[in-house]
């Protein structure tokens, strides 16, 4: 019955466990999945925010994972970003390469360092970045661009309109 819902066996111990220190912990969170190659192959057990020796925290944090036999093996050279599930949304997935075959296996319970984490940049920290006439020129070219969609019937306006582009390759 158990095995039924929660599609794991119990006091069976736990699978391969795999760790990472990510630079920015952004919205990672427990239970959030880990990926290869866009097919789900473990989750998120934990995340603990790393501290200076004042105590104080950083935004670095080490990320505890949960594989599956199906990620194995991954190898020293095994990288990982933090990668957003679906555009704008908050919820973060882990990105794993696992690594070239000529590379030693990593044992259950290895830490990739940071040097081989990533994450991804966020749209508000894009947006955040320009310096306030670009934002207010990008605010103006949405509207209008808005506008114009809206003025010949939005996506049938778009696909309409002669786009007939052509590049000159030859120097």
């Amino acid at each position: 019955f158990y095995l039924a819902f929660t599609k794991s066996i119990p006091f069976t111990g736990g699978g391969y466990e795999l760790k990472a220190v990510f630079q920015d912990a952004q919205n990672i969170r427990a239970k959030s999945p880990v990926r290869v190659s866009g097919v789900e192959v473990g989750q998120v057990t934990d995340v603990q925010h790393l501290t200076d020796s004042n105590g104080e925290g950083e935004d670095a944090a080490v990320v505890t994972m949960e594989l599956k036999d199906k990620a194995l093996p991954i190898r020293q050279d095994a990288t990982m970003a933090l990668r957003p599930r679906l555009f704008l949304e908050g919820n973060l997935f882990v990105d794993l390469s696992p690594g070239s075959p000529s590379a030693p296996e990593l044992t259950s319970g290895s830490l990739i360092p940071q040097t081989q984490t990533s994450t991804s940049v966020q749209f508000d920290e894009v947006l955040t970045s320009l310096q306030a006439p670009v934002r207010t020129n990008l605010q103006i070219f949405l509207k209008e661009f808005g506008n114009a969609l809206d003025k010949y019937g939005g996506a049938e306006g778009f696909r309409a309109a002669p786009w007939d582009v052509t590049f000159n390759t030859t120097s």
